[in-house]
């Protein structure tokens, strides 16, 4: 393979399966390679929402205390390069290209997933930079999944919600036992989750876990909003607040340093502005709790004008729940086909948007560019454009909208 994108097209082909929970696999692998023992801290950051914005929070604030800090997260909006990032800086593609042949190298005849693929790859990178500490955000669950391989110094599960019912099963309990498969036994564990499933405490019990969890071991009390938009992110800052507050030894981390961090944090898809007049807001609420979190947002800031939805999602996903959360805020929507096997069909995506009572006018459109077209020669200036369901959703709105052009 000689670029990035050879390699990507090949692992998306190498396993018959796109998703394959186990650790056995990647365990030998990066037993070859040498990794199975990190010499930084570890923080491992679970949940169904909230943890890529915890994740750039954690980078912020131990950047701005001076520390390398290598940071995994998934998925990309733009580039495969933004899930491997140093000091917040995506790493280039021979970087990724030089990990990729390692690791092909290793596994000899092992399949590996595209997922276990790119694990590997941010691991061996920040390793070859020297990181002082590693930020690992879970891609799917927690106890089997990738990140999962290490050891976490401290672990945040940020939330626990239905989502990926598939793999993680169909209740809060289910799924909760699978996210709280990152505690370890002896290291703290921070939940940022209010109300959560009883197994989250069973578990740490069991482990021999120090839980840290919310609305009793710490509040957002003292917490400063950080600057991204939505009352949750005062709890996922409060949550980072505390992780880092157990690693205080290995990484002692000022209150100077914690303002300035979460002052400056940003990160994309995440109520993020990316034009005015009509205002286009991006967000990536792709399941019903995430999806009422930006209901409250429109409900405290209501448009002036009409609020237009650009919506899409994929069929494995609870359509039914997020369109009812959001519904009530939409005087019209514009929908647009996504690609892969994992899609909703828009007739089928149609019929559930009926079934759940919307009865405000609905377009179809063959693409992000031609939905974007429409909107901006029949928007008012004081409109709203609300486009969310996917992180395809926004990666498509961000290839024509890039918030260097509000």
């Amino acid at each position: 393979m000689n670029t990035l994108d050879d390699w990507l097209r090949w692992q998306e082909n190498l396993f018959l399966s796109a998703i394959k929970l186990g650790l056995e696999r990647i365990s030998i692998v990066a037993g070859r390679m040498g990794l199975l023992t990190l010499p930084v801290p570890v923080i491992t950051v679970g949940g169904t929402n909230g943890k890529g914005s915890s994740s750039t929070m954690l980078t912020s604030i131990l950047q701005e205390q001076g520390y390398k800090v290598g940071t995994y997260t998934s998925p990309h909006l733009l580039r495969y390069n933004e899930r491997i990032a140093i000091n917040g800086e995506p790493v280039t593609d021979a970087t990724i290209c030089a990990a990729f042949a390692v690791i092909d190298q290793a596994r000899d005849d092992i399949d590996l997933t595209y997922f276990e693929f790119g694990t590997l790859a941010a691991v061996w990178c920040f390793l070859q930079d020297n990181v002082d500490v590693m930020v690992l955000e879970v891609g799917l669950g927690g106890r089997l999944d990738a990140c999962n391989l290490w050891d976490a110094d401290v672990a945040i599960i940020t939330s626990i919600g239905i989502d990926h019912v598939d793999w993680l099963g169909h209740t809060r309990e289910a799924i909760g036992y699978e996210k709280a498969g990152i505690m370890r036994a002896g290291k703290p564990v921070v939940c940022g989750d209010p109300e959560p499933p009883a197994v989250i405490a069973a578990q740490a019990e069991r482990l021999g876990a120090r839980l840290l969890q919310y609305g009793r071991d710490f509040t957002t009390d003292g917490i400063p909003q950080p600057a991204l938009v939505g009352d949750v992110q005062r709890r996922n800052a409060a949550c980072v607040v505390t992780a880092l507050q157990q690693l205080q030894d290995r990484l002692p981390v000022s209150a100077a340093a914690i303002h300035a961090g979460l002052a400056s944090v940003r990160i994309a898809g995440r109520m993020q502005q990316v034009h005015v007049a009509p205002e286009v807001i991006l967000d990536v609420a792709h399941n019903p709790e995430a999806a009422k979190e930006l209901a409250l947002w429109l409900k405290k800031n209501p448009a002036t004008g009409k609020t237009c939805a650009i919506f899409s999602i994929l069929a494995d996903k609870d359509v039914t729940g997020v369109v009812e959360s959001v519904a009530m805020h939409m005087d019209e929507w514009h929908l647009v086909p996504l690609p892969g096997y994992r899609a909703i069909s828009v007739d089928a995506l149609i019929e559930k948007m009926r079934e759940t009572g919307v009865r405000k006018p609905v377009h179809l459109h063959v693409d992000f560019q031609s939905a974007w077209n429409y909107i901006k020669f029949s928007a008012e200036k004081e409109d709203r454009v609300v486009a969310f369901g996917s992180f395809l959703v926004v990666s498509g709105m961000l290839e024509i909208l890039s918030p260097q052009r509000c």
